[in-house]
Protein backbone atom coordinates (compact mmCIF):
# COMPACT_ATOMS: atom_id res chain seq x y z
CA UNK A 1 0.00 0.00 0.00
CA UNK A 2 1.50 3.37 -1.26
CA UNK A 3 2.05 6.22 1.38
CA UNK A 4 -0.74 8.19 -0.15
CA UNK A 5 -3.43 5.72 0.48
CA UNK A 6 -1.94 5.10 3.98
CA UNK A 7 -2.55 8.57 4.72
CA UNK A 8 -6.13 8.15 3.04
CA UNK A 9 -7.17 5.35 5.32
CA UNK A 10 -7.01 8.18 8.25
CA UNK A 11 -8.08 10.71 6.91
CA UNK A 12 -10.76 10.12 4.58
CA UNK A 13 -13.49 9.50 6.42
CA UNK A 14 -13.36 12.63 8.01
CA UNK A 15 -13.95 14.63 4.60
CA UNK A 16 -16.71 15.80 2.58
CA UNK A 17 -17.81 13.61 -0.71
CA UNK A 18 -16.62 16.34 -3.26
CA UNK A 19 -13.23 17.06 -1.32
CA UNK A 20 -12.59 12.65 -2.08
CA UNK A 21 -13.55 12.61 -5.38
CA UNK A 22 -11.04 15.19 -5.96
CA UNK A 23 -8.12 13.46 -4.30
CA UNK A 24 -9.44 10.47 -6.64
CA UNK A 25 -9.22 12.20 -9.65
CA UNK A 26 -5.37 12.64 -9.08
CA UNK A 27 -4.55 9.32 -7.80
CA UNK A 28 -3.18 6.74 -10.22
CA UNK A 29 -5.34 3.97 -11.48
CA UNK A 30 -4.01 1.16 -8.88
CA UNK A 31 -4.19 3.56 -5.94
CA UNK A 32 -7.70 4.52 -6.59
CA UNK A 33 -8.81 0.71 -7.08
CA UNK A 34 -6.89 0.50 -3.40
CA UNK A 35 -8.79 2.92 -1.60
CA UNK A 36 -11.78 0.92 -2.20
CA UNK A 37 -10.90 -0.86 0.47
CA UNK A 38 -9.92 1.31 2.99
CA UNK A 39 -13.67 2.19 4.45
CA UNK A 40 -17.66 2.19 3.05
CA UNK A 41 -16.88 6.06 2.80
CA UNK A 42 -13.89 5.90 0.47
CA UNK A 43 -15.79 2.37 -1.02
CA UNK A 44 -19.04 4.40 -2.24
CA UNK A 45 -16.70 7.58 -3.58
CA UNK A 46 -15.09 5.07 -6.21
CA UNK A 47 -17.99 3.67 -7.27
CA UNK A 48 -19.20 7.09 -7.81
CA UNK A 49 -16.56 8.94 -8.94
CA UNK A 50 -16.88 11.06 -11.80
CA UNK A 51 -13.78 10.14 -13.53
CA UNK A 52 -13.68 7.07 -15.22
CA UNK A 53 -10.25 5.41 -16.04
CA UNK A 54 -9.77 2.06 -17.88
CA UNK A 55 -6.79 1.14 -19.10
CA UNK A 56 -6.31 -2.56 -20.53
CA UNK A 57 -2.34 -3.22 -19.84
CA UNK A 58 -2.78 -1.65 -15.85
CA UNK A 59 -5.04 -4.43 -14.58
CA UNK A 60 -2.37 -5.64 -12.62
CA UNK A 61 -4.71 -8.20 -10.24
CA UNK A 62 -4.54 -11.74 -11.00
CA UNK A 63 -8.54 -11.81 -11.93
CA UNK A 64 -8.49 -9.68 -15.05
CA UNK A 65 -4.51 -10.77 -16.23
CA UNK A 66 -4.43 -11.68 -19.76
CA UNK A 67 -8.29 -12.27 -19.71
CA UNK A 68 -9.92 -9.94 -22.37
CA UNK A 69 -13.48 -10.72 -21.57
CA UNK A 70 -13.41 -10.08 -18.19
CA UNK A 71 -11.57 -6.33 -18.64
CA UNK A 72 -14.92 -5.81 -21.31
CA UNK A 73 -17.05 -6.45 -18.95
CA UNK A 74 -15.88 -4.23 -15.97
CA UNK A 75 -16.17 -1.70 -18.37
CA UNK A 76 -19.67 -2.63 -19.71
CA UNK A 77 -20.40 -2.94 -15.87
CA UNK A 78 -19.47 -0.05 -14.84
CA UNK A 79 -20.98 2.20 -17.13
CA UNK A 80 -24.34 0.10 -16.88
CA UNK A 81 -24.31 0.96 -13.00
CA UNK A 82 -23.62 5.12 -13.98
CA UNK A 83 -26.62 4.60 -16.15
CA UNK A 84 -28.95 3.44 -13.87
CA UNK A 85 -27.92 5.46 -10.89
CA UNK A 86 -27.58 8.55 -12.82
CA UNK A 87 -24.21 8.80 -12.13
CA UNK A 88 -22.58 11.59 -13.91
CA UNK A 89 -18.83 10.78 -16.28
CA UNK A 90 -16.95 13.95 -16.78
CA UNK A 91 -14.12 12.53 -17.87
CA UNK A 92 -13.84 8.90 -19.29
CA UNK A 93 -10.16 7.45 -20.64
CA UNK A 94 -9.82 3.98 -22.62
CA UNK A 95 -7.00 2.15 -23.52
CA UNK A 96 -7.48 -1.07 -25.26
CA UNK A 97 -6.00 -3.53 -27.70
CA UNK A 98 -7.77 -5.18 -30.41
CA UNK A 99 -6.76 -7.86 -33.55
CA UNK A 100 -8.49 -9.41 -35.90
CA UNK A 101 -9.61 -12.68 -33.72
CA UNK A 102 -12.65 -10.84 -31.74
CA UNK A 103 -12.55 -7.72 -33.91
CA UNK A 104 -16.36 -7.69 -34.42
CA UNK A 105 -17.16 -8.27 -30.93
CA UNK A 106 -14.81 -5.22 -29.86
CA UNK A 107 -16.43 -3.22 -32.38
CA UNK A 108 -20.04 -3.63 -30.86
CA UNK A 109 -18.25 -2.84 -27.34
CA UNK A 110 -17.33 0.04 -28.95
CA UNK A 111 -20.38 1.11 -30.29
CA UNK A 112 -21.89 1.09 -27.24
CA UNK A 113 -19.55 2.54 -25.13
CA UNK A 114 -19.28 5.72 -27.23
CA UNK A 115 -23.02 5.71 -27.38
CA UNK A 116 -23.82 5.50 -23.85
CA UNK A 117 -20.84 8.58 -22.65
CA UNK A 118 -22.52 10.47 -25.74
CA UNK A 119 -25.96 10.21 -23.57
CA UNK A 120 -24.39 11.14 -20.34
CA UNK A 121 -22.92 14.46 -21.91
CA UNK A 122 -19.53 13.27 -20.91
CA UNK A 123 -17.20 16.00 -20.98
CA UNK A 124 -13.84 14.95 -21.45
CA UNK A 125 -13.23 11.56 -23.70
CA UNK A 126 -9.85 9.83 -24.74
CA UNK A 127 -9.36 6.79 -26.50
CA UNK A 128 -6.32 5.10 -26.97
CA UNK A 129 -6.71 2.20 -29.44
CA UNK A 130 -3.51 -0.18 -30.73
CA UNK A 131 -3.27 -3.67 -31.92
CA UNK A 132 -0.49 -6.39 -30.75
CA UNK A 133 -0.28 -7.15 -34.91
CA UNK A 134 2.07 -5.66 -37.00
CA UNK A 135 1.34 -2.45 -38.23
CA UNK A 136 -0.81 -2.18 -40.89
CA UNK A 137 -2.48 -5.76 -40.56
CA UNK A 138 -5.15 -4.99 -38.38
CA UNK A 139 -8.47 -2.32 -40.07
CA UNK A 140 -9.45 0.44 -38.04
CA UNK A 141 -12.65 -0.26 -36.66
CA UNK A 142 -15.36 2.26 -38.52
CA UNK A 143 -17.74 2.61 -35.33
CA UNK A 144 -14.72 5.09 -33.78
CA UNK A 145 -15.01 7.66 -36.64
CA UNK A 146 -18.80 6.83 -37.31
CA UNK A 147 -20.24 7.58 -33.81
CA UNK A 148 -21.08 11.26 -32.77
CA UNK A 149 -19.09 11.66 -29.19
CA UNK A 150 -17.31 13.86 -26.72
CA UNK A 151 -14.30 12.96 -27.52
CA UNK A 152 -11.59 15.14 -27.62
CA UNK A 153 -8.39 12.60 -27.28
CA UNK A 154 -7.71 9.80 -29.96
CA UNK A 155 -4.51 7.93 -29.75
CA UNK A 156 -4.37 4.85 -32.79
CA UNK A 157 -1.26 2.68 -32.80
CA UNK A 158 -0.55 0.12 -35.85
CA UNK A 159 -3.75 0.15 -37.46
CA UNK A 160 -4.45 -0.17 -41.00
CA UNK A 161 -6.68 3.12 -41.91
CA UNK A 162 -8.80 2.31 -45.00
CA UNK A 163 -12.01 4.18 -46.90
CA UNK A 164 -13.93 1.84 -44.68
CA UNK A 165 -12.60 2.96 -41.38
CA UNK A 166 -13.87 6.93 -42.61
CA UNK A 167 -17.22 5.56 -44.46
CA UNK A 168 -19.79 6.68 -41.68
CA UNK A 169 -17.53 9.51 -40.91
CA UNK A 170 -19.30 12.17 -38.87
CA UNK A 171 -17.54 15.63 -37.80
CA UNK A 172 -15.55 15.06 -34.36
CA UNK A 173 -16.55 18.84 -32.87
CA UNK A 174 -14.66 18.41 -29.50
CA UNK A 175 -11.53 16.60 -30.72
CA UNK A 176 -8.20 18.68 -29.56
CA UNK A 177 -5.66 16.07 -29.61
CA UNK A 178 -4.90 13.12 -32.64
CA UNK A 179 -2.04 11.17 -32.15
CA UNK A 180 -1.17 8.36 -35.03
CA UNK A 181 1.50 6.19 -34.77
CA UNK A 182 3.09 3.45 -36.95
CA UNK A 183 -0.65 3.50 -39.06
CA UNK A 184 -0.97 2.74 -42.69
CA UNK A 185 -3.08 5.83 -44.16
CA UNK A 186 -2.92 7.19 -47.41
CA UNK A 187 -3.49 11.07 -48.16
CA UNK A 188 -6.67 10.79 -49.00
CA UNK A 189 -7.98 9.12 -45.91
CA UNK A 190 -6.05 11.87 -43.91
CA UNK A 191 -7.17 14.43 -45.27
CA UNK A 192 -10.64 13.00 -44.79
CA UNK A 193 -10.01 12.54 -41.10
CA UNK A 194 -8.29 16.05 -40.76
CA UNK A 195 -11.14 17.91 -42.22
CA UNK A 196 -13.84 16.89 -39.81
CA UNK A 197 -11.93 17.85 -36.99
CA UNK A 198 -11.75 21.25 -37.15
CA UNK A 199 -10.38 21.78 -33.30
CA UNK A 200 -7.43 20.14 -33.37
CA UNK A 201 -4.69 22.04 -31.22
CA UNK A 202 -2.27 18.78 -31.29
CA UNK A 203 -1.44 16.21 -33.91
CA UNK A 204 0.96 13.76 -33.86
CA UNK A 205 2.34 11.42 -36.70
CA UNK A 206 5.01 9.23 -35.92
CA UNK A 207 6.00 6.68 -38.31
CA UNK A 208 2.96 5.89 -40.59
CA UNK A 209 3.05 4.30 -43.62
CA UNK A 210 2.18 5.14 -47.29
CA UNK A 211 1.37 9.17 -46.12
CA UNK A 212 3.49 11.77 -48.75
CA UNK A 213 1.62 15.16 -48.29
CA UNK A 214 0.51 16.54 -45.02
CA UNK A 215 -1.91 19.84 -45.53
CA UNK A 216 -3.51 21.05 -42.28
CA UNK A 217 -3.92 24.77 -43.72
CA UNK A 218 -7.53 24.71 -42.48
CA UNK A 219 -7.04 23.61 -38.94
CA UNK A 220 -6.61 27.37 -37.60
CA UNK A 221 -6.74 26.22 -34.01
CA UNK A 222 -3.38 23.81 -34.28
CA UNK A 223 -1.20 24.61 -31.92
CA UNK A 224 1.26 22.02 -31.49
CA UNK A 225 2.17 19.43 -34.38
CA UNK A 226 4.63 16.66 -34.38
CA UNK A 227 6.17 14.39 -37.02
CA UNK A 228 8.45 11.64 -37.89
CA UNK A 229 8.84 9.75 -40.44
CA UNK A 230 9.20 5.95 -41.01
CA UNK A 231 12.24 3.89 -42.20
CA UNK A 232 12.46 5.22 -45.73
CA UNK A 233 14.87 3.58 -48.39
CA UNK A 234 17.05 5.60 -50.24
CA UNK A 235 16.06 7.76 -52.64
CA UNK A 236 12.47 8.10 -51.22
CA UNK A 237 11.04 11.23 -51.27
CA UNK A 238 9.97 12.98 -47.73
CA UNK A 239 6.67 14.04 -46.66
CA UNK A 240 5.71 16.69 -47.43
CA UNK A 241 4.24 18.80 -44.68
CA UNK A 242 2.26 22.68 -45.63
CA UNK A 243 0.03 24.35 -42.63
CA UNK A 244 -1.01 27.85 -41.41
CA UNK A 245 1.26 29.19 -39.17
CA UNK A 246 -0.94 31.86 -37.35
CA UNK A 247 -2.06 29.56 -34.50
CA UNK A 248 1.47 26.91 -34.36
CA UNK A 249 2.96 27.14 -30.64
CA UNK A 250 5.14 24.41 -31.34
CA UNK A 251 6.40 22.26 -34.62
CA UNK A 252 9.11 19.23 -34.35
CA UNK A 253 9.85 17.57 -37.17
CA UNK A 254 12.05 14.73 -38.17
CA UNK A 255 12.66 13.19 -41.41
CA UNK A 256 9.87 14.82 -43.20
CA UNK A 257 10.00 18.30 -45.67
CA UNK A 258 8.80 21.35 -43.99
CA UNK A 259 7.35 24.24 -46.55
CA UNK A 260 8.04 27.33 -45.48
CA UNK A 261 5.87 29.85 -47.50
CA UNK A 262 7.43 33.00 -48.52
CA UNK A 263 6.90 36.03 -45.98
CA UNK A 264 4.89 34.05 -43.28
CA UNK A 265 4.42 35.58 -40.26
CA UNK A 266 4.41 32.71 -37.47
CA UNK A 267 3.52 34.93 -34.63
CA UNK A 268 2.76 32.58 -31.64
CA UNK A 269 5.33 29.44 -32.84
CA UNK A 270 7.66 29.63 -29.46
CA UNK A 271 9.77 26.36 -30.46
CA UNK A 272 10.58 25.02 -34.09
CA UNK A 273 12.67 21.49 -33.79
CA UNK A 274 13.72 20.10 -37.14
CA UNK A 275 15.66 17.07 -38.22
CA UNK A 276 17.03 15.75 -41.31
CA UNK A 277 14.68 17.90 -43.50
CA UNK A 278 16.03 17.58 -47.18
CA UNK A 279 13.95 20.75 -48.74
CA UNK A 280 15.52 23.97 -48.97
CA UNK A 281 15.05 26.14 -45.70
CA UNK A 282 15.93 29.39 -47.48
CA UNK A 283 12.28 30.82 -47.57
CA UNK A 284 13.07 30.83 -43.14
CA UNK A 285 14.95 34.00 -44.03
CA UNK A 286 11.67 36.37 -45.56
CA UNK A 287 9.82 34.44 -42.05
CA UNK A 288 8.78 35.89 -38.94
CA UNK A 289 9.19 34.25 -35.37
CA UNK A 290 8.42 37.43 -32.94
CA UNK A 291 7.90 34.80 -30.39
CA UNK A 292 10.28 31.79 -31.12
CA UNK A 293 11.95 30.88 -28.05
CA UNK A 294 13.83 27.44 -29.11
CA UNK A 295 15.20 26.70 -32.38
CA UNK A 296 16.80 23.53 -33.44
CA UNK A 297 18.72 22.58 -36.77
CA UNK A 298 19.55 18.51 -36.11
CA UNK A 299 21.29 16.99 -39.60
CA UNK A 300 19.37 19.49 -42.21
CA UNK A 301 20.49 19.10 -45.60
CA UNK A 302 17.68 21.55 -46.55
CA UNK A 303 20.54 24.28 -44.93
CA UNK A 304 23.76 23.37 -47.35
CA UNK A 305 24.36 26.34 -49.83
CA UNK A 306 22.18 28.94 -48.51
CA UNK A 307 22.67 31.38 -45.94
CA UNK A 308 19.91 31.83 -43.46
CA UNK A 309 18.50 34.92 -41.52
CA UNK A 310 16.29 34.35 -38.50
CA UNK A 311 14.07 36.93 -37.49
CA UNK A 312 13.83 35.63 -33.70
CA UNK A 313 14.15 38.86 -31.54
CA UNK A 314 13.25 36.82 -28.53
CA UNK A 315 15.30 33.57 -28.98
CA UNK A 316 16.40 32.22 -26.12
CA UNK A 317 18.39 29.04 -27.37
CA UNK A 318 19.47 27.99 -30.50
CA UNK A 319 20.73 24.57 -31.02
CA UNK A 320 22.35 22.88 -34.18
CA UNK A 321 24.17 19.08 -34.91
CA UNK A 322 25.31 18.52 -38.26
CA UNK A 323 27.92 17.30 -40.49
CA UNK A 324 28.63 20.32 -42.34
CA UNK A 325 29.15 23.98 -41.25
CA UNK A 326 25.61 26.38 -41.96
CA UNK A 327 25.55 29.89 -42.61
CA UNK A 328 22.96 31.01 -40.04
CA UNK A 329 22.48 34.50 -38.44
CA UNK A 330 20.01 36.10 -36.04
CA UNK A 331 18.06 39.47 -35.93
CA UNK A 332 19.21 41.62 -33.26
CA UNK A 333 17.52 40.06 -29.99
CA UNK A 334 15.16 41.44 -27.29
CA UNK A 335 15.52 38.98 -24.89
CA UNK A 336 18.97 39.65 -23.48
CA UNK A 337 20.86 36.72 -22.31
CA UNK A 338 20.36 33.41 -24.87
CA UNK A 339 22.44 30.44 -25.39
CA UNK A 340 23.70 28.48 -28.38
CA UNK A 341 24.92 24.72 -28.42
CA UNK A 342 26.80 23.95 -31.68
CA UNK A 343 27.48 20.10 -32.50
CA UNK A 344 30.08 19.51 -35.87
CA UNK A 345 30.63 16.48 -36.96
CA UNK A 346 33.32 15.42 -39.20
CA UNK A 347 36.27 13.90 -41.24
CA UNK A 348 39.59 14.74 -40.74
CA UNK A 349 40.27 15.27 -44.75
CA UNK A 350 37.59 17.81 -44.39
CA UNK A 351 39.00 20.11 -41.54
CA UNK A 352 41.41 23.16 -43.71
CA UNK A 353 41.92 26.42 -42.61
CA UNK A 354 38.85 27.44 -44.71
CA UNK A 355 36.70 25.09 -42.78
CA UNK A 356 37.57 27.01 -39.69
CA UNK A 357 37.37 30.23 -41.53
CA UNK A 358 33.42 28.57 -42.08
CA UNK A 359 33.06 28.13 -38.58
CA UNK A 360 34.78 31.07 -37.13
CA UNK A 361 31.83 33.06 -39.64
CA UNK A 362 29.32 31.00 -38.13
CA UNK A 363 30.52 31.46 -33.83
CA UNK A 364 30.27 35.53 -35.49
CA UNK A 365 26.71 35.52 -35.76
CA UNK A 366 25.93 33.81 -32.59
CA UNK A 367 28.28 36.24 -30.70
CA UNK A 368 25.31 37.83 -28.93
CA UNK A 369 25.30 34.16 -27.52
CA UNK A 370 26.66 31.84 -24.63
CA UNK A 371 28.01 29.49 -27.01
CA UNK A 372 28.96 25.31 -26.23
CA UNK A 373 30.82 24.53 -29.23
CA UNK A 374 31.44 20.86 -29.52
CA UNK A 375 33.70 19.53 -32.39
CA UNK A 376 33.60 15.69 -32.93
CA UNK A 377 35.26 13.19 -34.86
CA UNK A 378 33.11 10.48 -37.31
CA UNK A 379 34.26 7.52 -34.81
CA UNK A 380 34.85 5.10 -37.82
CA UNK A 381 36.96 8.36 -39.74
CA UNK A 382 40.61 7.09 -40.63
CA UNK A 383 43.64 8.96 -38.83
CA UNK A 384 45.45 11.05 -40.69
CA UNK A 385 48.93 12.23 -40.74
CA UNK A 386 49.16 16.05 -40.10
CA UNK A 387 51.22 18.08 -42.00
CA UNK A 388 51.27 21.30 -40.26
CA UNK A 389 49.20 23.36 -37.38
CA UNK A 390 46.59 25.43 -39.39
CA UNK A 391 47.70 29.09 -38.16
CA UNK A 392 44.97 31.61 -38.88
CA UNK A 393 46.21 34.05 -36.12
CA UNK A 394 49.72 34.74 -37.78
CA UNK A 395 47.68 34.48 -41.42
CA UNK A 396 45.54 37.41 -39.95
CA UNK A 397 42.56 35.00 -41.24
CA UNK A 398 40.31 35.94 -38.23
CA UNK A 399 40.25 39.74 -37.16
CA UNK A 400 38.06 39.40 -33.59
CA UNK A 401 38.24 35.69 -31.84
CA UNK A 402 35.05 34.99 -30.50
CA UNK A 403 34.43 33.97 -26.63
CA UNK A 404 33.12 30.78 -26.33
CA UNK A 405 31.71 29.56 -23.13
CA UNK A 406 32.75 26.20 -23.44
CA UNK A 407 34.27 24.28 -25.89
CA UNK A 408 35.02 20.42 -26.66
CA UNK A 409 36.91 18.72 -28.58
CA UNK A 410 36.96 14.80 -29.55
CA UNK A 411 38.73 13.23 -32.01
CA UNK A 412 41.44 10.96 -32.37
CA UNK A 413 44.55 11.35 -29.83
CA UNK A 414 46.61 11.97 -32.65
CA UNK A 415 45.09 14.64 -34.11
CA UNK A 416 44.12 16.48 -30.78
CA UNK A 417 46.58 19.12 -30.91
CA UNK A 418 45.78 20.05 -34.32
CA UNK A 419 42.45 20.15 -34.10
CA UNK A 420 42.22 21.85 -30.92
CA UNK A 421 45.07 24.20 -32.51
CA UNK A 422 42.52 25.36 -34.95
CA UNK A 423 39.42 26.14 -32.61
CA UNK A 424 41.69 28.77 -30.54
CA UNK A 425 42.87 30.16 -33.72
CA UNK A 426 39.15 31.58 -34.17
CA UNK A 427 38.01 31.49 -30.49
CA UNK A 428 39.00 32.29 -26.98
CA UNK A 429 37.05 29.35 -24.89
CA UNK A 430 36.07 30.37 -20.70
CA UNK A 431 36.51 26.17 -20.55
CA UNK A 432 37.67 23.61 -22.29
CA UNK A 433 35.86 20.31 -21.45
CA UNK A 434 33.86 18.96 -20.11
CA UNK A 435 35.17 15.07 -20.06
CA UNK A 436 34.07 12.19 -17.46
CA UNK A 437 35.48 10.57 -15.01
CA UNK A 438 33.44 7.39 -13.35
CA UNK A 439 33.55 6.27 -10.01
CA UNK A 440 35.46 2.28 -9.96
CA UNK A 441 36.65 3.43 -13.82
CA UNK A 442 38.13 6.05 -16.18
CA UNK A 443 37.22 6.32 -19.80
CA UNK A 444 40.26 5.57 -21.24
CA UNK A 445 39.87 8.12 -23.98
CA UNK A 446 38.53 10.95 -21.78
CA UNK A 447 41.73 10.44 -19.52
CA UNK A 448 44.02 10.47 -22.12
CA UNK A 449 42.79 13.72 -23.30
CA UNK A 450 43.10 15.58 -19.73
CA UNK A 451 46.82 14.23 -19.87
CA UNK A 452 46.94 15.42 -23.27
CA UNK A 453 45.27 18.64 -22.49
CA UNK A 454 47.43 19.03 -19.20
CA UNK A 455 50.35 18.81 -21.31
CA UNK A 456 49.24 21.77 -23.80
CA UNK A 457 48.22 24.21 -21.24
CA UNK A 458 50.80 23.53 -18.79
CA UNK A 459 54.10 23.59 -20.96
CA UNK A 460 53.28 27.18 -21.50
CA UNK A 461 54.24 28.05 -17.41
CA UNK A 462 57.26 25.68 -18.50
CA UNK A 463 58.51 28.05 -21.21
CA UNK A 464 58.53 24.70 -23.62
CA UNK A 465 55.92 26.13 -26.12
CA UNK A 466 56.96 26.10 -29.57
CA UNK A 467 56.67 29.50 -31.71
CA UNK A 468 53.14 28.82 -32.52
CA UNK A 469 51.94 27.55 -29.33
CA UNK A 470 53.40 31.03 -27.86
CA UNK A 471 51.26 33.30 -30.56
CA UNK A 472 48.40 30.81 -29.96
CA UNK A 473 48.52 31.38 -26.00
CA UNK A 474 49.84 35.09 -25.62
CA UNK A 475 46.92 36.46 -24.09
CA UNK A 476 45.93 33.38 -22.10
CA UNK A 477 46.62 34.25 -17.91
CA UNK A 478 45.39 31.88 -15.78
CA UNK A 479 44.97 27.54 -16.22
CA UNK A 480 43.02 25.61 -14.12
CA UNK A 481 41.93 21.98 -14.00
CA UNK A 482 38.55 21.95 -12.36
CA UNK A 483 36.78 19.15 -11.35
CA UNK A 484 32.76 18.92 -10.44
CA UNK A 485 31.46 15.82 -7.99
CA UNK A 486 27.63 15.54 -8.42
CA UNK A 487 26.16 18.51 -8.50
CA UNK A 488 27.42 20.53 -12.01
CA UNK A 489 27.26 23.51 -10.45
CA UNK A 490 29.68 23.36 -7.73
CA UNK A 491 33.24 23.63 -9.71
CA UNK A 492 36.70 23.53 -7.68
CA UNK A 493 40.44 23.50 -8.87
CA UNK A 494 42.12 19.99 -8.63
CA UNK A 495 45.50 18.50 -10.14
CA UNK A 496 46.22 15.52 -12.69
CA UNK A 497 47.59 13.81 -10.01
CA UNK A 498 44.61 14.00 -7.72
CA UNK A 499 42.11 12.50 -10.48
CA UNK A 500 42.78 8.87 -9.64
CA UNK A 501 40.71 9.51 -6.55
CA UNK A 502 37.86 10.66 -7.15
CA UNK A 503 37.62 7.01 -9.32
CA UNK A 504 36.89 5.83 -5.88
CA UNK A 505 34.05 7.61 -4.93
CA UNK A 506 30.49 7.26 -6.20
CA UNK A 507 28.29 8.81 -8.80
CA UNK A 508 30.42 10.36 -12.09
CA UNK A 509 32.41 13.40 -12.32
CA UNK A 510 33.14 16.35 -15.15
CA UNK A 511 36.39 17.66 -15.31
CA UNK A 512 36.91 21.06 -17.75
CA UNK A 513 40.11 23.18 -18.05
CA UNK A 514 38.85 27.10 -17.00
CA UNK A 515 40.59 29.63 -18.75
CA UNK A 516 41.32 33.19 -18.24
CA UNK A 517 42.26 35.17 -20.81
CA UNK A 518 43.33 38.70 -21.27
CA UNK A 519 41.11 41.75 -22.40
CA UNK A 520 42.65 42.64 -25.47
Amino acid sequence: MTKNVEFLKYEGPNLPKDILQRILYFLSQEDVVRTSVLSKSWHYTWCTRPNLDFLDTTFKDETFKGNKQKFLSVVDNTLQRYCDQRLRVEEFHLCISLDNSDQKSDALHLEKWIQTLADMCTKKFRLSIRTGSSPGFVRFPPVVFGAESVLEDLHVEDFYLDQKAIERIVPFKHLRSLRLERVCIDDEIFETIISNCPSIETLVVHKCKRLKTIKVSRLHNLKDFFFREYAITRGEELCRIEFHPTSLETIDIRYGNLWFHKGAEFRNLNDLSLGDVELSLDNLSSCKFPSLEYLKFSGCPGLKGITVFIDAPNILRFEYEGNFIPSISFATTTSGEWDSEIHISYRLSEVTSSWFLELHELLKSLSQSEISLNINQYPMDDEHIIQENINLVQDNGCNKLVVVERLRVRCHLSSFSFVLNGALSICRPRNIGDYYLYSYSTLESDMKVIECLWKILMERENGNEDEFAQLLFRDLDEVSLEICVRDRDLWHATTLSELPNYRLQRGHHNTRFALKWRET
